[in-house]
């Protein structure tokens, strides 16, 4: 058993690779809990890879049974009553889907999100965090530079792969992070001791290096 989806190698190209991507993506940003179901999650990424759903229902039951939830990217959430159907599945209901923290950390390094949700997913993400010192600083960095934690995240999942996300704790993350965290401090120290001229020179530079 092994997610692929954050692959960068062939073998990530694949159709499930992209159809993991997808099914996480979606669910990130999906908050009515009638369409997260299976069947209405291959409704959704039917739409978006262009076939029909009964082609990719069995593909996306296995998905979600079999890998997402075992590697605690997803966890059922609830349960519906169904409309129609056997009668044990009116007593058992129809389960819906939701991303645990860990799939909360990889969506938010999957190009199928737009920035603004990268940034909803990070903060949700962020306030689930039991380390109060953890949360309380990651939450005032995410309003000061959303896109600073927004690339943390990436570094912390690309470190730790899906093998080791979660819980996310202080030591994990600087174990992650420490090298790149070394560098923005350093940068941070210097500007503080600069004056406004030479302060606004390196800003201005930044600016363009970064158009």
């Amino acid at each position: 058993m092994r997610l692929v989806l954050l692959d960068t190698s062939k073998r990530g190209s694949s159709n499930e690779a992209r159809r993991q991507r997808e099914i996480v993506a979606y669910l990130a940003v999906e908050s009515n809990a009638e369409a997260r179901t299976r069947i209405a999650i291959a409704h959704a990424l039917a739409n978006r890879l262009n076939t029909r759903w009964q082609n990719i229902y069995s593909s996306v039951f296995r998905d979600i049974d079999e890998i997402l939830i075992p590697l605690e990217i997803l966890r059922e959430e609830g349960r519906l009553p169904p409309r129609r159907g056997p009668k044990a599945l009116q007593q058992e209901g129809v389960p819906y889907y939701t991303l645990t923290q860990g799939g909360m950390l990889v969506a938010v390094c999957l190009d199928q999100i737009d920035k603004a949700q990268k940034i909803d997913v990070a903060s949700r993400c962020i306030r689930s965090i039991e380390d109060r010192v953890l949360r309380d600083g990651l939450i005032t960095l995410i309003n000061l530079a959303p896109s600073l934690v927004i690339r943390f995240i990436k570094e912390y999942v690309d470190y730790y792969s899906t093998t080791n996300l979660t819980p996310l704790t202080i030591e994990k993350v600087r174990a992650a992070l420490a090298d790149s965290v070394n560098v923005e401090l350093e940068l941070l120290e210097a500007l503080m001791n600069l004056n406004k001229e030479e302060s606004d020179r390196i800003i201005n530079f930044l600016n363009i290096l970064s158009e």
